[in-house]
């Protein structure tokens, strides 16, 4: 193809919420059981916004915990069961997509915890 390459719209200016990426880690201790221990599986820059407290029928609960949609510059590394945390908060990643067209990214969904 010839002539001026086309530029991609840049969206890092809306990533301006610091995340942090946990998982459980898999070793044991001496009687077999799962230990307290997480590893880290990185820093991320993303964009935040609420996504409200679940399904109808969850939203008037008193039990509804807040929800949050995280977008970031598409990884393969986060998985749902992931702990993430952002701004003090400590939250569970409940889902991870990923759109591939223009600008490839990710999409977390994650629920507070108690």
């Amino acid at each position: 193809m010839s002539g001026p390459e086309i530029s991609r719209p840049e969206f890092s200016g809306l990533l301006r919420e610091h995340i942090r990426i946990e998982r459980q880690s898999p070793q044991r201790d001496g009687a077999g059981s799962a230990t307290d221990q997480s590893e880290l599986v990185g820093d991320f820059r993303a964009a935040a916004e609420p996504a409200g407290t679940g399904g109808e029928a969850l939203a008037g609960s008193r039990s509804a915990l807040p929800r949050w949609r995280f977008t970031l510059r598409q990884t393969d590394a986060i998985r749902p069961g992931d702990e993430l945390i952002w701004a003090g908060r400590a939250m569970v990643v409940r889902a991870v997509s990923a759109d591939h067209r223009f600008i490839p990214r990710s999409f977390l969904e994650a629920e507070e915890k108690r």
